[in-house]
């Protein structure tokens, strides 16, 4: 009924850097070795992996192919008794393709070709690859390498069955390759990824391995690459082996300590057999597929074996049994294991650990890949600061988790500048806060006052345009404001430059959204961890962290009104009275930049929530869309100026790699007319 011995399979996640040939291939070289060491006969690892991911351009230089059959070429040598599945781009009559090389046993048997191409959000791939038509395969001629199938291959190797791939995106299509390739026969679907991290994905990637192992009866071998690209994507490390539905093992994600996860299962190929037999509604489609309903059948490419493993399938576990209490998110489990958090936790935990794991881990890789060795931020004391303080210390502490909490505030100290920079304006609360928190991380923290610097801008400012500049006039606000911005901006770059550091910007993702930063001031820094995190979620985010991680200088930031201290007292500046409120806020951005809402739609979407806020004036809200709305358009050329920033929820706002609006445009002047009038009738009415 089953095979007795089970096919063993591993899958693997690697940190890889663009362009890093030989690191790549020694990481490769050395899961392949602990796979041989585990006993694993079929290795998949990620989508590029040789490569690394996004190349970007890199892709049409004639090095960047030629090298990447290099590593092919080196690594054969390794893959005696093994059959591994490695990611690279292939050119083939003249276009690239997405690809993936099988060597088996010291030889290129074939290649797979990815079907459907990543492109929309972030994604850019047809930019570079053409997508493989299914059912087509040609004979492909590899630089130094003997011709082999390149297309819709099926691969049968005596000991596994057969197995098949689809590549990353193929795999989330409901047309999905890999129907196909079990309907002819395919007991193992392998899927290497480059699937990067938004909060929640994951949840939504792990029922998807589940429902298409149980769709397709198979077992579903899924493996992603892990850190940050050096860009703006943070790939978590997905990797797990889903049979008959079920997940059947998954590794750690967010891993900082080691550039490689491998795991390795069983899979007991006679008990999948059974299955299909078993199942009137599967001999239908494959009958159908027989009669070609579901396109050409894929060529099948044997493999000499044998490629038994020497461990048996593990045993089904007992039907009487109620099935185990499984934790919420085994591939975090290993942060309980070391100590770094501790439990039980909740989902909201696990929500807000997501995040700071993501933004940790592409912070680290970003300085780590980049030869970066320490960072300055200026710490105002408020929460977008604060947030991106904590998450270095956070940063800190995952890269070194055998430290002491003292030797931690050490290695914080030796890693991160800070700096409050006080004016007439700043109040002895954010001053204390700062100083609060810096001294609880560890941080160097320095403070100056910067008033008389200001001064003197603002004197020769006035004796330029010919007039005394005063907070009574309206038209002198914004640049009484935004001296002082600009003003620390320039000194925290001092203090970086002094320190050889990189400048961290704290700007979040609200604010961009509606231009409310100061060019030059707070925008300042090198790249921006917060940029991507709406002000709703800092919020959260620092009143979870501050009991959940035990910060407890958080509580001197969280009882504060978010305030940029840029106006004089009496003025009672908050940025939600300059703004609106945040969640709010939030939710517009959300409805018009990721749900392509109208003015019309957004308040029709949204007032049922709302009306309560504006006391049942429905008006008040129309004129916060149609600020908002005005505020987007008119604030592109800021973001267009932003630093790099890391994607980790669902939409982002980077003119490069996610909204790409145009800087100028009219603000939706006839869509918002429409808002007014429809807004007006629910007055007559």
């Amino acid at each position: 009924m089953s095979n007795p011995t089970g096919a063993h399979v591993g899958a693997a996640s690697l940190n890889q850097t663009v362009g890093d040939w030989a690191g790549n291939r020694d990481r490769i070289i050395t899961v392949i070795e602990e796979a041989r060491r585990r006993g694993i006969r079929l290795l998949v690892l990620p989508e590029m992996c040789i490569t690394g991911y996004s190349l970007g351009d890199r892709l049409m230089r004639e090095g960047t192919l030629s090298r990447s059959w290099q590593v092919v070429r080196e690594l054969l040598p390794h893959t005696r008794g093994l059959i591994v599945c490695v990611g690279l781009p292939v050119r083939h009559t003249g276009v690239l393709y997405n690809g993936m090389a099988v060597l088996a046993d010291g030889a290129l048997v074939g290649v797979g070709a990815k079907e459907f191409l990543a492109t929309g959000d972030v994604e850019y791939e047809n930019r570079w690859f053409a997508p493989w038509p299914h059912g087509r395969v040609e004979t492909l001629s590899a630089p130094g390498l003997p011709d082999v199938p390149m297309g819709t291959v099926l691969f049968e190797a005596e000991g596994l069955g057969r197995f098949a791939l689809e590549i990353c995106e193929d795999g989330w299509k409901g047309l999905r390759p890999g129907s196909v390739y079990a309907l002819a026969g395919a007991e193992i679907l392998l899927n290497p990824s480059a699937s990067w991290f938004v909060v929640g994905k994951h949840r939504v990637r792990r029922g998807m391995v589940e429902q298409i192992s149980r769709e397709d009866q198979c077992a579903y071998v899924y493996c992603s690459l892990l850190g940050c690209d050096a860009t703006r994507l943070v790939f978590d490390g997905s990797v797990f082996v889903a049979e008959s539905g079920a997940i059947a093992a998954e590794g750690p994600r967010f891993v900082f300590d080691q550039p490689w996860v491998l795991i390795d299962h069983v899979v007991d190929v006679g008990r999948l057999r059974l299955g299909r037999m078993e199942q009137g509604s599967w001999r239908d489609q494959v009958q159908a597929y027989r009669r070609g309903e579901y396109g050409a059948s894929p060529q099948v490419v044997r493999i000499p074996g044998p490629w038994q493993g020497a461990s048996p399938p593990p045993p089904p576990r007992p039907y009487w049994e109620p099935p185990a209490e499984v934790p919420l998110d085994p591939s975090l489990q290993w942060l309980l294991d070391q100590g770094l958090v501790t439990g039980p936790l909740t989902r909201r935990d696990l929500a807000h650990l997501e995040l700071e794991l993501a933004i940790c881990m592409a912070l680290r890789d970003y300085t780590a890949k980049s030869g970066i060795q320490r960072l300055a931020l200026a710490l105002s004391g408020g929460r977008d600061s604060a947030m991106v303080a904590a998450l270095v210390q956070r940063m800190v502490r995952y890269d070194n988790p055998e430290l002491s909490a003292e030797a931690l505030r050490e290695q914080v100290g030796q890693r991160l500048v800070t700096a409050y920079m006080a004016t007439e304006n700043s109040g002895p609360v954010t001053r204390e806060a700062a100083a609060a928190l810096a001294a609880e991380i560890g941080a160097t923290h320095l403070e100056a006052q910067i008033q008389d610097a200001v001064d003197v801008h603002v004197r020769l400012a006035g004796g330029m345009v010919g007039e005394d500049l005063s907070w009574d006039n309206p038209a002198h606000d914004i640049a009484l404001q935004n001296v002082q911005a600009r003003l620390r901006g320039s000194l925290i770059w001092m203090i970086a430059n002094l320190h050889s550091a990189l400048l961290l910007a704290t700007s979040n993702k609200s604010e961009a959204a509606v231009g409310y930063t100061t060019m030059d001031g707070d925008t300042s820094g090198g790249v921006a961890p917060i940029a991507d995190v709406p002000k709703s979620l800092v919020t959260l985010w620092l009143r979870w962290a501050e009991g959940f991680h035990g910060l407890s200088a958080l509580s001197y930031v969280n009882v504060q009104a978010p305030t940029a201290e840029l106006r004089p007292p009496e003025h009672a500046q908050t940025d939600e009275g300059d703004l609106m409120p945040f969640v709010i806020l939030d939710s517009l951005m959300y409805a018009f930049v990721q749900e392509g809402a109208s003015p019309l739609e957004m308040f029709q979407r949204l007032w049922p929530g709302f009306a309560a806020r504006y006391g049942g004036e429905p008006a008040r809200f129309a004129a916060d869309i149609r600020r908002f709305v005005k505020l987007l358009c008119r604030a592109q050329w800021k973001r267009e100026r932003f630093a790099i920033s890391f994607r980790v929820t669902a939409f982002d706002l980077d003119p490069k790699t996610g909204f790409r609006f145009p800087a100028v445009q009219a603000p939706f002047t006839e869509e918002l007319d429409e808002l007014d009038d429809y807004v007006a009738s629910l007055g007559k009415a």
